[in-house]
């Protein structure tokens, strides 16, 4: 999926010869720490609630602001990770995408985008959830992914994340809940260490748990 694919434009860009005050009651409004600016349909930059709070005079015209090192953005044939790479990194709430001329085309939330995420990762699909640690150099994808399926079921969904100041990886599967325990005792039997089991119903009790988790993973 590209990044002109998730445009929604639910949320306006801002035009530069607009009041700071403007952007302030927009980012209220629209329940966002960022807005795009605009000059007629050049991108200028991201405004974003901290320099905004900052600047002393809110009358002020947005055009008085400096947008140096805040042109964060993607083209329009971006894909979908590195969409959400961009907004990880800068901890954006909105994330702008322009053409190849630095036209601005729209915008993509970082709401919307989880909710992208969620969907194509399989997270939303019913199923019990393993996190496993891995040290790296013995991850084989391979041999997981056979535990599971010897095992009569399916990997629904994964992602990985590094463990900072070790060799290890954090291992999120997403499986459909059929033969749940014999996979624990399979992995349990080739010495992985499971750090967390969710069966489905727990994580029908728990959602919450689930949503903030993917959260913390996407920096958002």
């Amino acid at each position: 999926m590209k990044a002109f694919e998730l445009i929604q434009n639910d949320v306006p860009p801002l035009r530069i010869n607009e009041s700071i005050k403007k952007a302030m009651i927009w980012m209220d409004e629209f329940k966002v720490n960022h807005l795009p600016v605009i000059n007629d349909l050049e991108f200028v930059g991201l405004i974003s609630d901290e320099m905004v709070y900052d600047y002393n005079n809110s009358d002020d015209l947005i055009s008085n602001i400096n947008f140096i090192g805040k042109k964060q953005f993607v083209l329009e044939k971006t894909h979908f990770f590195q969409v959400v790479q961009l907004l990880s990194n800068y901890k954006l709430s909105i994330v702008p995408v322009c053409d190849e001329q630095n036209n601005y085309k729209g915008s993509i939330s970082g709401k919307h985008l989880l909710n992208i995420f969620c969907k194509q990762s399989g997270f939303n699909e019913k199923g019990a959830i393993i996190v496993l640690l891995v040290n790296n150099i013995d991850y084989h994808f391979s041999q997981i992914a056979q535990i599971i399926e010897s095992n009569d079921s399916k990997i629904l969904g994964m992602y990985s994340e590094n463990i900072r100041g070790s060799n290890q990886l954090k291992l999120t599967l997403k499986i459909s809940e059929s033969n749940f325990g014999a996979i624990i005792q399979t992995f349990t039997r080739y010495d992985y260490v499971i750090e967390e089991i969710y069966s489905d119903s727990e994580i029908a009790n728990n959602s919450q748990k689930s949503y903030d988790h993917l959260m913390h993973y996407l920096n958002l």
